[in-house]
């Protein structure tokens, strides 16, 4: 598995973990819980970060793509940004 392909994974954990603590936040489904996926999603996107991070210095993202994992848009602007890179490939070998 390529890096590129494992940190598309990771992006799609994380705004699963995401949606999941917007779920549990908005529906006051528990505290418990809201704090649990609160941690998760927290460290897990600062993970994201660095992986992005680490990826842009390598040249296997564009650093655009770090902004948009750092903006208030977290784990959903680079998952969208990683699948326009990937279709842009997809397109670009075909």
């Amino acid at each position: 598995m390529s890096y590129f392909q494992a940190v598309r994974i990771y992006s799609l954990i994380e705004v699963c973990i995401f949606t999941s603590l917007l779920v549990v936040a908005i529906g006051d489904l528990g505290e418990s819980a809201e704090a649990a996926l609160g941690w998760t999603h927290g460290i897990g996107w600062i993970i994201l970060c660095l992986l992005v991070a680490y990826g842009c210095k390598r040249g296997t993202f564009p650093w655009p793509l770090l902004a948009a994992t750092v903006s208030p848009l977290g784990p959903v602007g680079s998952t969208a940004g990683i699948e326009y890179l990937a279709r842009r490939r997809r397109a670009s070998q075909a």
